[in-house]
């Protein structure tokens, strides 16, 4: 029983290893937007980029996610996202970025993509104007729906490995500690 044991976890282990050396995801582009050239969305934040939309939220995201997706030999590596109070794209995003959702696209161990977004039609700040006094984003002589600020954040790969390599003697530690505690409660 111990040697097969220690075949499925050298099994999982090698997998974790593949998927975290796997090549990044491309840092997607808003199709069918604008890319903003306002202060703080060009060179002042490099990990930072922000567009102009006509898209619905569902769509932006939809489309994020597929082309944030991890992607080797025709299999997609599963992704999560997270969702956030729009209050605190000042923390993981940048201060002075108006918001009105904050989701995250997560491949867990490895990297996250923050998609900011300002609607300001359907911001519960302005709910209590009459729908042709709320603010609009014009732009380039254009009215938009949206405007979407993307924050990349990654990690390197040998501190994904590192941690990853942590993990196995450190729930080995805990599983060890369980089984003691245990032990004596019976």
């Amino acid at each position: 029983m111990k040697a097969f044991t220690k075949i499925i976890l050298g099994v999982i282990y090698f997998l974790g290893i593949f998927y975290l050396v796997l090549p990044n995801p491309v840092y997607p582009d808003l199709s069918f937007s604008s890319r903003s050239d306002e202060p703080g969305d060009t060179w002042q934040h490099l990990d930072q980029k922000a567009f102009y939309t006509q898209t619905e939220r569902s769509d932006v995201l939809s489309e994020l996610e597929n082309a944030f997706a991890l992607r080797q030999f025709s299999l997609v590596a599963p992704s999560f996202r997270l969702n956030y109070r729009p209050e605190e794209t000042t923390f993981f995003v940048r201060e002075q970025v108006d918001s009105s959702y904050l989701e995250e696209i997560v491949h867990p161990l490895r990297e996250s993509l923050f998609v900011s977004g300002w609607e300001p039609q359907n911001s519960p700040r302005w709910q209590d104007l009459p729908y042709e006094e709320r603010p609009r984003i014009e732009k380039y002589n254009q009215e938009f729906h949206a405007k979407i600020t993307l924050r990349l954040s990654s990690s390197s790969v040998w501190a994904r490995i590192l941690i990853w390599s942590l993990i196995f003697p450190a729930s080995y530690f805990v599983f060890m500690s369980i089984n003691k505690t245990l032990a004596k409660n019976e």
